[in-house]
């Protein structure tokens, strides 16, 4: 089963693209804007360009299945092996993104803000704790949110696009009604508060457990797909 797990990593990975040059082109474009900005504004600038990278690996995890699935399962391989070779090549992507993002805000800091203040890879919160609690918070967030895009597409995959639909619907109705009994307990203050409190560490545990959900709802779903 390895070999054929590692067959499926390879397959993704050949797409170099899709998941190594691109992320990284769009982020350095955002950061050589931010860069020319931050050097004519001369003050200490604060900005949210990492952002894209984490918004192009969401994109990307929506993307997989559709591009990937029919072409490897037609060729014979098992929705089992599928799911643990695109789980394991998103769990590899993010961890070496991961690495040099952490890396390039060391930089950041001993480089004073690249010469000109920028906070670009340094931003409060996200980079708080010791390294390996940052190393922690960057990829609990951008596995997060790449396996939020994975479980949408194995959504559509499973029911088509009126799956979709009835599930933007239900999900829209339960936040509607969630909502409204919020306000009228008079809970909103009591949840900011519970918000502010989190470390960013424990928001990153938090998130990973939420991620291990969709994981397991993502396999049910491309265990029962069509091709």
């Amino acid at each position: 089963m390895m070999n054929r797990v590692k067959g499926i990593i390879r397959t993704h990975l050949t797409d170099r693209l899709g998941w190594i040059f691109l992320p990284w082109i769009i982020l350095s474009s955002s950061f050589a804007c931010n860069l020319i900005i931050a050097g004519l504004s001369g003050e200490e600038f604060y900005t949210g360009g990492l952002a894209s990278i984490y918004v192009y690996m969401t994109i990307l995890g929506i993307m997989i299945v559709a591009q990937t699935y029919p072409f490897i399962i037609g060729f014979g391989a098992r929705r089992k092996d599928y799911f643990l070779g695109t789980a394991a090549t998103i769990a590899i992507v993010s961890a070496v993104f991961t690495l040099m993002l952490c890396v390039l805000a060391v930089i950041e800091v001993q480089s004073g803000g690249w010469g000109v203040n920028l906070h670009f890879f340094n931003l409060p919160y996200l980079s708080e704790g010791s390294a390996i609690e940052r190393i922690w918070i960057q990829f609990s967030l951008m596995t997060n949110l790449v396996f939020i895009g994975f479980f949408f597409s194995c959504i559509y995959r499973k029911f088509g696009r009126n799956g979709m639909f009835l599930f933007f619907v239900a999900l829209s109705v339960v936040l509607s009604f969630s909502t409204y009994f919020i306000t009228i307990a008079n809970g909103w203050d009591e949840i900011f508060n519970w918000l502010s409190g989190i470390s960013a560490v424990h928001l990153a545990t938090g998130l990973f457990v939420l991620t291990l959900v969709y994981l397991g709802l993502s396999y049910g779903l491309l265990r029962r797909a069509t091709v």
